[in-house]
């Protein structure tokens, strides 16, 4: 499990992996109007078929997702520049390299902790768009497998707008039948529609 921080945006969340599958869980915003969450969504991502799910806990439901960019390749260039230390881990600089299959080259910089087998705990993408990812609070171990799949019982939906789509219909429904139920108090009018 790692911590995740985007931090231009300020987007955090945990972030599980094994073998080529990701899942991303991002931190629900704080409120107490319950009426105002947009519902939580995770995202499973399998690196090697290219492919995953957009999940929503509110909805109970699930929408696949894919892409046609595909890496073909990555190299890795340790620099030889002074390690650095970074919450309370010693680490390595380096440059990875990634190639796409559309002939696109994107460089990242790393800060990879020694002390976690290489683990990048620091990336950064200077080129537009700029962004930084940082990881915290980071266990090695394994993750159960049906973790990375969309839990039993949940709807599938064609794609993730159709997902969304239902969650925000839901949802205003919700207000709906909420602000028709507001009591009245004495010597207020019943409003007429």
């Amino acid at each position: 499990m790692h911590n995740a921080m985007y931090a231009e945006r300020g987007f955090s969340g945990e972030l599980f992996g094994s073998g080529t599958k990701l899942l991303y869980a991002p931190h629900s915003e704080e409120t107490t109007d319950t009426h105002s969450q947009t519902g939580r969504y995770s995202f499973v991502w399998d690196v090697a078929e290219n492919r995953g799910y957009v999940m929503s806990d509110a909805l109970q439901g699930y929408a696949p997702i894919a892409s046609s960019l595909r890496v073909t390749n990555v190299s890795l260039n340790i620099s030889q520049t002074a390690a650095q230390r970074v919450s309370g881990h010693t680490c390595e600089p380096a440059t990875a390299t990634v190639q796409l299959n559309d002939g696109s080259t994107t460089e990242f910089e790393l800060l990879r902790a020694v002390d976690l087998k290489g683990f990048p705990i620091h990336i950064e993408k200077k080129a537009n768009p700029a962004f930084t990812l940082s990881l915290s609070k980071i266990h090695l171990e394994p993750e159960p497998t049906d973790a990375f799949s969309p839990p039993d019982g949940f709807t599938k939906y064609p794609t993730p707008e159709a997902l969304a789509d239902e969650l925000a219909v839901r949802q205003s429904n919700l207000r709906r039948r909420s602000s028709d139920q507001t009591p009245m108090i004495p010597g207020m009018q019943q409003p007429h529609y």
